[in-house]
């Protein structure tokens, strides 16, 4: 078990003075603090022989201090409403017509089968270290010992970066759309960028206040919010076409929705242009879905029942399994979603994406439904974004309490402010991860290019965070791997890894690539993302060699001593310390 003591010194029949220990996974933060092995004296985490889910947690060293109120259902809808396919297929509306209708269609399924490559490697992670902390602590458990507290808190604070990112770029989708429902009404209503912003900011504050409620209270929003997806998602597949038919509008044939190819607003070639935008509404809609991973310490498991295939036993790995059918659900409904929008869009490319609206999509609506049926769905996708909004700060509170837990936050004052659980509820978590989406959010007032750079950071910076450890179980930690509940075997576990590892590698080149080149390469058309994406994870880096070294030194236990020494037993800390000894003794 890799784990750290949170405790002064660690009791036993002879006490041991273990301040000046040379720890092989870490040192901890007081001088006499440590990191706990494993009851067997070994490296290896054994979730899978924990008969209960606390009890596993416990094995990786960490106190049950939230409540499992999240069924295998639940835990789909958090991944489904973060993923909301209305309100995200609209927000990435630009990027999907841009380079024609095959971008929108074709680019949507190949990009849903990449996606859930990364997906299933990533629901293995979790299923193995079944903490909030899963992505960074198996990053800490895989990497080299000399450089696992840099590399895994680099992880980390990207990781927590990139999901503030994506409440920024979801809230930011739900102020556009609440706009473009104005504009209806108001053609000559202009959007600035402090008006944009102010409306932000207020949603950002709404579901920030609701994500602090009990967990049984945000465990019923996510059924509300799943609920009110497939509402629109059903509403649109009906009313679009039916208006498009009763208008006497014709409808756009197989040949255009599959091979149509254009280039708006650029100057790459058709080719090359296709493929930057064809992967991103699918890799931006279905993200996020690590929110599952974060909320693992609130999740209600079961038993593996004997006999029954991993991926028809939802119970026994609930944050696995909605990472999954999540992926898939949004993977199948949005790529029809994408044909009926090509279907009903009219002949004309070009007249859809530079609309005068804040969001293509609305131009698609008004061509085929009228003003009326257009405001109702708007709102109607307005409503799911918050709601989608909510669902992604919780989960990115979550991943950021679990960082101020092992001390991961700027500063030990900062880290011991933002862990502290009230009433079983990380408040202070939920407010930092509202800050700090407040701050991101600023960078909106830089124009079109830096709110599109929040987009592409959500999706460059989970990436980034989460392909490390996939690479690292793949190659140093080949042998270190132990599965938990969900996994698929020796060869078809690193096989899909291998092509998760492959498509995220291609998605984080793509999405810094700029619009345009040459010439039209300017401060609008530049793309961020290149400069930010790496930047966070160097700043990251910078900030623990000079600073948070003092601090952060991997997962930080907070078992008291009564509750590791019945847990481990005396011949298990006994181990632990024999183990720590002979590592310092070869070193």
């Amino acid at each position: 078990m890799t784990s750290q003591s949170s405790s002064s010194s660690m009791q036993h029949d002879e006490k041991r003075d273990i301040s000046k220990d040379q720890n092989p996974i870490s040192t901890n933060l007081s001088e006499n603090l440590r990191t706990v092995v494993s009851r067997r004296g070994d490296r290896r985490i054994q979730v899978v022989t924990s008969t209960n889910q606390q009890l596993a947690l416990e094995e990786l060293g960490y106190k049950q201090e939230l409540i499992r109120s999240y069924t295998w259902y639940e835990m789909f809808g958090v991944c489904f409403s973060i993923m909301g396919l209305m309100p995200s297929i609209g927000s990435t509306s630009y990027q999907a017509f841009s380079s024609g209708a095959s971008s929108a269609t074709w680019g949507w399924l190949a990009g849903s089968v990449g996606i859930l490559t990364i997906g299933v490697a990533l629901a293995e992670i979790g299923s193995s270290f079944p903490t909030a902390s899963a992505i960074y602590l198996a990053t800490w458990n895989w990497s080299p010992p000399k450089y696992r507290n840099l590399i895994s808190y680099a992880v980390g604070f990207t990781d927590t970066v990139s999901l503030s990112a994506s409440v920024c770029s979801i809230t930011s989708g739900c102020a556009s759309q609440i706009f473009s429902c104005v504009q209806l009404y108001k053609p000559d209503f202009e959007v600035t960028n402090g008006k944009t912003y102010g409306l932000y900011a207020g949603l950002i504050i709404f579901v920030a206040i609701f994500g602090s409620m009990s967990s049984s209270i945000n465990a019923k929003i996510q059924n509300l919010s799943s609920i009110t997806n497939i509402f629109v998602l059903l509403l649109v597949f009906i009313a679009l076409p039916a208006k498009t038919h009763s208008n006497n509008i014709p409808f756009n044939d197989a040949k255009f929705i599959f091979t149509n190819v254009e280039k708006v607003d650029t100057n790459w070639p058709s080719g090359w242009f296709w493929l930057i935008n064809a992967f991103q509404p699918a890799v931006w809609t279905i993200g996020a879905f690590d929110a599952a991973i974060h909320m693992q310490e609130e999740s209600i498991p079961r038993e593996r029942i004997a006999g029954r295939p991993v991926l028809l036993d939802p119970a026994a790995s609930p944050a696995s399994f909605g990472i999954i059918s999540s992926i898939s659900a949004c993977g199948i409904l949005g790529w029809l979603m994408m044909i009926v929008l090509c279907a009903c869009m009219g002949p004309s490319i070009t007249n859809v994406v530079n609309t005068d609206y804040d969001q293509p999509i609305t131009q698609i609506f008004m061509y085929s439904m009228g003003k009326k049926w257009t405001v109702a769905i708007m709102s109607l996708m307005a409503w799911s974004s918050l709601l989608m909004a909510q669902s992604c700060l919780l989960s990115t509170s979550r991943q950021f309490w679990a960082m101020a837990r092992d001390y991961g936050i700027p500063t030990k004052q900062g880290s011991e402010f933002f862990a502290k659980v009230w009433h079983n509820q990380p408040i202070n978590a939920m407010i930092g991860s509202a800050t700090l989406s407040l701050l991101l959010g600023l960078m909106m007032f830089g124009g079109d290019a830096c709110s599109a750079a929040l987009f592409s950071l959500s999706i460059c910076g989970m990436y980034m965070a989460i392909i490390v450890p996939i690479i690292l179980r793949l190659t140093y930690a080949r042998k270190d791997f132990n599965p938990g509940t969900f996994y698929l075997g020796k060869f078809w576990s690193p096989f899909i890894s291998s092509c998760a590892v492959a498509f995220m590698g291609w998605m984080i080149f793509i999405v810094c690539v700029p619009l345009s080149y040459g010439n039209q390469l300017d401060k609008n058309s530049m793309n961020y993302t290149v400069v930010i994406g790496p930047g966070f994870t160097l700043i990251a880096m910078i900030h623990y060699v000079l600073y948070q070294y003092k601090f952060y030194k991997g997962p930080h236990s907070n078992l008291s001593d009564e509750e590791l020494v019945e847990l481990m037993g005396e011949e298990g800390i006994d181990n632990i310390i024999s183990n720590h000894e002979k590592y310092a003794l070869e070193n």
